[in-house]
């Protein structure tokens, strides 16, 4: 999937996430007035279980899903998809709780505890989301490809943050448990997201190592759009070739 069409699909799946956070709440509202069930106790009891606990839901999972695959085929397109696709995976999968609480409770958004709250994971993935909406493809700049030092800081940072993704996820040992039925698994990541979590913050007990990889993850992707840090050339041939593929 090249730039235009990652962009286009990204900005539908944030549409269709933005219009059931936002919206489906007054559909239903003026849903309820226009049709006057609201005089008789009871009767409104179908369309908000038709809206609220299906329409919404939906429309949720399907943005989230509609982002996922976007990415994954961006991955592809542009041949990073074996070592960045399982990132990006743990990432999403680190995120859906926090996108699932913003969705039912969109004001939450705006508290304070809440963005203090955002899992590391979720802005590892927005800053890398943003990275590949660029036209990685076009040009001379190599995606995730300069120089050695630049593209080690990269990977680095990236598995720091799919570690921190898995431990700073209360909700993964259910998960994991339920969808494998393995509930002595649940037992194993309860007991070693404790471990996983003082390895990853230096002892200290807070984020602010995390944050800090963070920024440096953030940095090295900026930097790699620099021409001057791409790495090898590609030759001209290989330009014409990525431009009739599309």
């Amino acid at each position: 999937m090249f730039a235009g069409r990652y962009l286009w699909w990204m900005l539908v799946g944030i549409g269709i996430f933005m219009f059931a956070t936002l919206s489906l709440d007054y559909i239903t509202w003026l849903t309820i007035q226009l049709s006057g069930c609201g005089d008789m106790a009871g009767t409104c009891e179908p369309v908000l279980r038709l809206i609220s606990g299906v329409l919404k839901p939906a429309c949720i999972w399907a943005a989230i899903g509609i982002l996922f695959m976007a990415t994954l085929l961006r991955l592809h397109t542009l041949s990073l998809i074996w070592f960045w696709g399982p990132i990006v995976a743990v990432w999403f999968v680190a995120s859906t709780p926090i996108l699932l609480f913003v969705a039912a409770d969109a004001a939450a958004l705006t508290q304070p505890a809440t963005l203090a709250a955002l899992p590391v994971a979720f802005l590892f993935l927005a800053a890398f989301v943003t990275y590949l909406m660029f036209a990685l493809e076009d040009g001379d700049i190599l995606p995730l490809a300069a120089s050695v030092p630049l593209r080690l800081t990269l990977r680095l940072t990236a598995v720091y943050g799919t570690l921190a993704g898995v431990a700073f996820m209360p909700e993964l040992s259910r998960i994991a448990g339920t969808l494998l039925d393995l509930p002595a698994l649940s037992d194993v990541i309860a007991l070693a997201q404790p471990y996983l979590q003082t390895l990853l913050t230096f002892g200290t007990g807070n984020m602010a190592p995390a944050y800090a990889v963070l920024a440096t993850f953030i940095a090295a992707l900026a930097a790699s759009l620099l021409p001057h840090a791409a790495g090898p050339q590609p030759s001209r041939s290989t330009i014409i070739l990525r431009r009739l593929r599309r």
